[in-house]
């Protein structure tokens, strides 16, 4: 299995373009959050995880010419308060590799619509993940539906460029590596161990089995769930699942999610629909255990307000009284793409939202209600330099 390992301190070493002491940190006041256990001590892990980083052509155009930062750089504050961040990357970074997994030669970093393409099969470039990783993204889920839109080789190719640029991963595995999906993260209160599985990969053949599956691979699952839990394990398992565009989950949905919080699982954090569905908290093995069936998307070019709206789940972990990591508390934060002007551009709706900011704060709300966590934020350090905005998007 993958390991990847934490200082005491509960921050990851990570590699970034600017020092952290430099920016700032916010995070959710501690009183704010939905109490959920019980915990021994006052040590606290957060976690952030945040839904699709799904980049269509206009996102693609923006981040290869101006930086990527210059999309999401709002998020960076949130994810320099959290001692983890987690994201769903949707889609293959595969250099070389054309629609069919055919090889050619490489662009660079530009959306030549031949390797590095949007809908309906994506593929981007790794620089990618060098600015998920300066913002401040520790892991990232692999397994989704669009995981082999460039074949199997675009799976391993994906995989070896996490590995080489120091992206922790979890979801899909090298052709012909150990079916090891979990990568356990140890960290002063214990191990966490994150698994991501998808739904589907868009009919696509896996004739390796690269992709772990959410409900075809059921049984494999639970398994992995149950040992990491035998093993003292605070398992989060990161879904690829549910119906594109409803705010329900559906049947299938919290069937699986009982199931997981029975085999051990402390949360159980969705993507896919492209919106935001409802949280649930169900009673496990290690008390109780928020469900969040989906986060809507972290970033994409999904214009209405519904597939706009995003959340970032913020939970923080403890050690429970019978030792071990467990879930101490809750909630989230609302987030909106924002298209006018020079975007698209992630925004943050605070306590002061107005106009879509406030429609999109308001429309979490009544999908979750009483785990909003805007109005609760604490931040300190200097604002980081403001991205210099590359003018209206007339990318294609």
């Amino acid at each position: 299995m993958r390991k990847v390992l934490l200082p005491a301190t509960l921050t990851l070493a990570l590699v970034c373009a600017t020092t952290l002491s430099a920016q700032e940190r916010c995070r959710p006041a501690p009183e704010a959050l939905t109490v959920l256990n019980p915990c021994e001590g006052d040590a606290r892990l957060s976690v952030m995880a945040v839904g699709d980083v799904l980049l269509h052509r206009a996102l693609q155009w923006r981040g290869y010419a101006h930086g990527f930062d210059t999309i999401w750089g709002a998020a960076r504050p949130y994810f320099q308060g959290a001692d983890l961040v987690v994201a769903n990357l949707e889609g293959p970074t595969a250099p070389g590799l054309a629609r069919g997994g055919r090889r050619v030669a490489d662009p660079g970093a530009v959306l030549d619509d031949v390797v590095y393409t949007g809908y309906p099969q994506f593929n981007y470039h790794p620089s990618v993940i060098d600015d998920l990783r300066a913002a401040g993204v520790s892991l990232v889920t692999t397994a989704n539906n669009h995981a082999l839109d460039r074949g199997s080789a675009g799976v391993t190719a994906t995989i070896a460029e996490l590995d080489r640029r120091g992206m922790a991963h979890t979801g899909t595995i090298a052709a012909g590596a150990p079916r090891d999906f979990a990568t356990r993260i140890d960290t002063a209160l214990g191990t966490l161990a994150f698994i991501g599985c998808s739904y589907d990969t868009n009919g696509i053949a896996d004739p390796h089995r690269q992709v772990l599956l959410c409900h075809r691979g059921r049984d494999e699952l639970l398994a992995l769930v149950r040992a990491e839990t035998a093993r003292g394990a605070g398992v989060i398992v990161l879904p690829h699942w549910g119906q594109e565009y409803s705010h329900q989950p559906t049947q299938a949905q919290r069937a699986l999610a009982r199931d997981l919080v029975a085999a051990g699982s402390i949360a159980v954090i969705g993507t896919h629909p492209h919106v935001v569905q409802p949280f649930a908290l169900h009673d496990g093995p290690g008390g109780q255990a928020l469900v969040a069936y989906s986060t809507g998307n972290f970033v994409s070019a999904q214009v209405s307000l519904p597939r706009a709206t995003g959340i970032g789940v913020w939970a923080e972990i403890c050690t429970g009284p019978g030792g071990g990591p467990r879930l101490a508390g809750a909630g989230y934060l609302p987030l909106r793409m924002d298209f006018a002007g020079a975007g698209p551009v992630l925004r943050f709706p605070g306590a002061d939202a107005t106009g879509p900011d406030a429609q999109a704060r308001a429309l979490a709300a009544r999908i979750i209600p009483g785990f909003d966590l805007a109005e609760d934020v604490d931040c300190a350090g200097p604002r980081p330099p403001p991205v210099a905005a590359p003018g209206p998007n007339r990318g294609p």
